[in-house]
């Protein structure tokens, strides 16, 4: 029975391809996808370095001048992202429980075929960040979707407080595509925790009022989203907002005919948020949790 093992383990192994998906225990921190321990404070504390380091850099070199601050609108959009972390907290948000479900029942296509580590970690890192940029196309193409999303475009102004400021009605179809994905692809477990705490600090990265020396951005955006990449998606003006929909890698917008650039001159001119009507009540806490019940909330400007 022993060589019975062996004979199998090395079958397994042979020619360098395996299974990295294997059966492991489900993290507790479902907030950051990460086991709670060491890996989980470190998270926590990359995550307010990060904060404070950008926070500092929009000091230092800020891409759009400062206007007048609308009263409440980053008490607000912090109050939502306040929101979602508790959600994030108590419900099983993050994709690494389903991965890690899925793994131990051997459910999923990497599950099924033997490919080599290196293989089933980058696969795992392209179709889990696809699947959120066809998530938020979907989010600008379907009106039922756009009435959530469309709160987080309302801001007026872009800085690092705007990453925060997603309505929590867009968990309702963004989770379970999501794991739905992750299920049938079997993607890695410890990829995707891995790959979901570099996506939060994206999420704070592109929005910052940072502005990179133009070389460095040049050469950033050929893979990495940057700040001023997607802040033409938060233009005013329909044909770039529906644009630049990546939020960690530029290559499906580039690959799908979605990217969308701007002269640094034009992007500081740039109008934000969703036209008059909206903005006046785009820093009400109160307003934005309502909005998607809002009869209007489905129409768009075709402007």
């Amino acid at each position: 029975m022993t060589d019975s093992l062996c004979r199998e383990a090395g079958a397994k192994w042979r020619g360098g391809a395996r299974h990295v998906n294997t059966a492991p225990r489900a993290p507790r921190n479902v907030l950051s996808g990460l086991p709670r321990g060491g890996a989980g404070w470190l998270a926590f504390a990359a995550f307010w370095a990060l904060l404070f380091l950008l926070a500092a850099a929009e000091l230092w070199r800020p891409l759009h001048q400062a206007n007048e601050e609308p009263a409440g609108r980053i008490p607000g959009n912090v109050a939502l992202g306040l929101i979602n972390a508790a959600l994030g907290a108590a419900l099983p948000l993050s994709t690494v429980l389903p991965a890690a479900w899925a793994a131990r029942h051997g459910i999923g296509l990497f599950h099924r075929i033997a490919l080599p580590a290196a293989v089933v970690v980058v696969a795992t890192i392209l179709l889990r960040n696809l699947a959120t940029w066809l998530a938020h196309r979907a989010s600008h193409a379907l009106p039922l979707f756009w009435r959530a999303h469309r709160v987080h475009h309302g801001d007026v102004r872009l800085d690092l407080s705007t990453g925060f400021r997603n309505h929590p009605l867009e968990l309702l179809y963004v989770v379970p595509w999501l794991a739905g994905i992750t299920v049938a692809l079997g993607l890695d477990p410890a990829t995707l925790a891995a790959y979901e705490a570099v996506a939060i600090g994206f999420s704070l990265w592109t929005h910052a009022n940072l502005r990179l020396p133009p070389a460095v951005d040049a050469r950033l955006r050929l893979v990495l989203v940057t700040p001023a990449m997607h802040h033409v998606h938060h233009s005013s003006r329909r044909a770039e907002t529906d644009s630049n929909y990546g939020d960690v890698l530029s290559l499906w917008d580039r690959l799908f005919g979605t990217y969308r650039d701007l002269a640094e001159p034009d992007l500081r001119a740039t109008r934000f948020g969703l036209g008059d009507d909206y903005d006046s009540g785009a820093s009400n806490l109160v307003r934005q949790l309502r909005s998607p019940f809002d009869p209007s909330a489905s129409r768009r400007s075709q402007t």
